[in-house]
């Protein structure tokens, strides 16, 4: 990537531009941000498997709206769109607890949350937007709550704003997203960082719950 008077600059080969020829300018301005680390698809999978949902079930349909900053408000999603199923999109996506959502629309919201295991009731589902990504471990059993402040990271954060395409509503191909560089270290240091950043969010939603109870909401 170049700068030329201020302006940002991807020169690339055709090669380089591999067989479906991707001329958009963002993609290519996104790869030349990052070169060194663990590209983000060799850590986790995306779930991208719809809800099925039977009369009785107890569902909660999630937006957009509802994920910021790695919380996800799922008091407010209940509020919003109650748990009725028969009101549920089978296009909506399917999360489990201690998934990674990530809202590939307008990035600059921060519309990015962890699924804690303290958001949901015992027999509660989720059903999520499909403009949300549904990261899932790699491998069964890690824990990618680490990914939380890596993705909303100031660096992270102009990458994907580089990436995104489209005029209206902007988003981020799956390509870019999946092709972030997680750093080395914050790789190495998953476990302590994953752990943090569960307490951290079970103090969050604990604080909540008493205060809707004490507001009555």
């Amino acid at each position: 990537m170049n700068r030329v008077s201020g302006v940002k600059v991807a020169v690339r080969t055709l090669d380089e531009l591999g067989e479906e020829i991707v001329l958009a300018p963002e993609r290519h301005l996104m790869a030349a941000r990052s070169s060194e680390g663990v590209r983000l698809d060799e850590l986790v999978t995306e779930r991208n498997r719809a809800i099925d949902v039977a009369p009785g079930d107890r569902v909660v349909i999630v937006d957009t709206t509802h994920a910021k900053d790695g919380v996800l408000n799922i008091a407010s999603a209940a509020r919003a769109a109650g748990s009725e199923t028969r009101s549920v999109s089978r296009r909506k996506k399917l999360a489990f607890a201690g998934d990674v959502i990530v809202s590939r629309l307008r990035p600059y919201l921060r519309q990015i949350a962890l699924i804690h295991p303290d958001t949901l009731a015992k027999g509660q589902a989720l059903a999520l937007s499909t403009e949300f990504y549904v990261l899932a471990p790699a491998r069964k059993g890690d824990d990618i709550a680490f990914l939380i402040p890596f993705l909303l990271s100031s660096d992270v954060q102009s990458a994907l704003a580089d990436a995104q395409e489209g005029g209206h509503h902007p988003r981020v191909p799956p390509a870019s997203l999946f092709a972030l560089r997680v750093p080395h270290a914050l790789v190495g240091s998953r476990h302590p960082t994953s752990a943090i950043v569960r307490r951290a969010l079970a103090r969050y939603y604990e604080a909540a719950r008493t205060l809707r109870s004490a507001l009555g909401t």
